[in-house]
């Protein structure tokens, strides 16, 4: 009966460090499961702002799906580092969205300094502006004219930036929406080879317009303008 009594007892304590072991390990699994639902609760938020670069939406929604199919502590584990290394490009390419979303004068003038082959940056004010458009509804409200050093012609060597205007290099011209940025450049597109009236080349940009001279070749206007636009695109660490 004594010996009977003990192997009872053993078997309860047997039972017991199994059923602690197996508590153990189910915490650990919580664990990692706990972080996984976190990290998708994280990117799902992220995934409502829009990037800059869409093809990144789609890598992190994937890495999300991912979880679905996630049944184990390693697997809970690759999951959460997927959707972590996606989050944070998706992250960094919405910051460089709101960047170019309706940006802030001081920024683009900022920015517009560091370009290469521009000499001087001036932005536009009410009383200098030439087309008489800053600040009026559905137009821009910055305009920050650039000279180059890749325009030769001597007529704007001594003129300012905003006196010289596109042909003297670059403009930006922000637009506080993209329609309103698009309608600008249609407008722009009705001078294209217009002889003297050409307003040299120009593309939206977020919500920008992107202008260069019609003074340089056209490898040069291409050049220019994606110098600009890295410029813009640039995020400060």
């Amino acid at each position: 009966m004594k010996e009977f009594k003990a192997m009872k007892r053993m078997l309860s304590l047997f039972a017991c460090i199994i059923a602690f072991s197996l508590l153990l390990a189910g915490c650990g699994e919580s664990e990692a499961k706990k972080a996984m639902e976190k990290a998708v609760e994280s990117a799902n938020v992220l995934l409502k702002e829009t990037p800059y670069d869409e093809g990144l939406k789609e890598t992190l929604e994937k890495a999300v799906g991912g979880a679905k199919e996630a049944k184990n502590d390693d697997a809970y584990k690759k999951v959460t580092e997927a959707i972590n290394s996606a989050s944070k490009e998706y992250e960094k390419s919405v910051k460089v969205m709101k960047q170019i979303t309706a940006p802030e004068e001081a920024f683009l003038l900022e920015r517009a300094k560091g370009v290469d082959t521009i000499t001087a940056v001036e932005a536009a004010t009410e009383d200098t502006d030439k087309n008489n458009n800053l600040g009026k509804a559905g137009s821009y409200y910055a305009y920050i004219a650039m000279k180059s050093s890749l325009v030769t012609d001597s007529y704007y060597a001594n003129k300012t930036p905003v006196e010289a205007g596109n042909a003297g290099g670059a403009v930006i011209e922000a637009f506080k929406t993209v329609e309103d940025a698009e309608k600008r450049n249609k407008y722009l597109s009705a001078f294209d080879g217009n002889g003297i009236m050409d307003s040299g080349s120009h593309k939206v940009f977020g919500t920008m317009v992107i202008r260069t001279s019609s003074k340089l070749k056209a490898s040069q206007q291409k050049e220019l303008e994606q110098k600009v636009i890295d410029a813009l695109l640039k995020l400060e660490e």
